[in-house]
C-alpha cells in the first residue's frame, strides 16, 4: 500500500498543470482590488499593483487614472450588456502588474507573458467576457508583456500590439516605466475606440527588387537598341 501511495503521489505531481506551477510563485503577488496596501496604493483600490514601488506614487496614480478611463470611456465588449454594469465602468478591463523581476521555478521557466496570462486567467480574473488585459512590467528584464482576452483581442490585433510594443519599447529599455505605461495604455485606448491607425511597414526589400527588375529590363531594351543601331 505504501508503494502504491508513493506512485500515486508521483503521478499527481506529473499531472500538475502549468498553472499550479505558476501559482507557487505568484500566490504572494497581491491583487490591487483586494490587497490595498501591499500594492503600493496606500489603501486605495486600483488597477495597478506595484509592491516594490518601482513607479513614483504620483505617477502610479496617473497610470491608474488612465486604466480607469478605459473602463469608463470605452464601450462594452460583451454580447450580454448586463455583464458590463458592475459599477466599475462598461468598458474593457485593463490592469497592470509592476515587479522587480519575473519569478521562476526550478521545474519551469516563467516568462513575463506566461505570468501575465496566469494573473489574468487565474488570479485577478477582472474580465466579464474575456474583455480583459493584464500588462506585466519587469524592471530587471526591462520588459513589458501582455495577456489579452479573446474579446479584447478583437480590437488589439497582433499587428496593433506589435506596433504598440515597438513604439514603446525604448521607454522600458531606458527604465522610464511610467511614461512607457502611459503611452502603452494610451495607444491601447485608441485601439479600443477604433481610432488606432495601423501603418503597415514599408516593404523596402520588395521595392528594391522591383527597382532592380525594372533596371534590368531597361538595360536589355537599351542594349537591343544599341545593337540595332550598330548593325542597321
Amino acid at each position: 500500500m505504501m508503494i502504491f501511495g508513493r506512485l500515486w503521489a508521483v503521478l499527481a505531481m506529473l499531472c500538475t498543470s502549468r498553472w499550479v506551477l505558476l501559482a507557487s510563485t505568484t500566490d504572494l503577488y497581491p491583487n490591487p482590488q483586494k490587497d490595498l496596501y501591499r500594492c503600493g496604493q496606500r489603501g486605495r483600490t486600483s488597477w495597478i499593483c506595484d509592491p516594490d514601488q518601482i513607479l513614483p506614487f504620483k505617477e502610479a496614480i496617473e497610470v491608474n487614472n488612465t486604466l480607469t478611463d478605459i473602463r469608463q470611456e470605452t464601450k462594452c465588449a460583451c454580447a450580454n450588456q448586463a455583464l458590463c454594469t458592475n459599477g466599475t465602468g462598461p468598458g474593457y478591463r485593463v490592469a497592470v502588474a509592476v515587479m522587480s523581476f519575473i519569478p521562476t521555478t526550478r521545474s519551469q521557466k516563467i516568462t513575463a507573458k506566461s505570468y501575465a496570462t496566469f494573473l489574468r486567467e487565474q488570479e485577478w480574473k477582472y474580465g466579464s467576457c474575456d474583455d480583459d488585459v493584464v500588462i506585466v512590467v519587469s524592471k530587471l528584464e526591462k520588459k513589458v508583456a501582455v495577456s489579452i482576452g479573446d474579446n479584447a483581442a478583437k480590437m488589439l490585433s497582433a499587428d496593433v500590439m506589435k506596433d504598440i510594443l515597438s513604439d514603446t519599447n525604448e521607454y522600458f529599455q531606458k527604465e522610464n516605466f511610467s511614461d512607457g505605461l502611459l503611452e502603452f495604455i494610451g495607444l491601447m485606448k485608441l485601439a479600443f475606440d477604433n481610432d488606432y491607425k495601423h501603418i503597415p511597414p514599408f516593404p523596402v526589400w520588395t521595392v528594391v527588387q522591383m527597382a532592380m527588375a525594372t533596371l534590368f529590363v531597361l538595360i536589355c531594351f537599351f542594349s537591343m537598341y544599341i545593337c540595332r543601331k550598330l548593325y542597321s
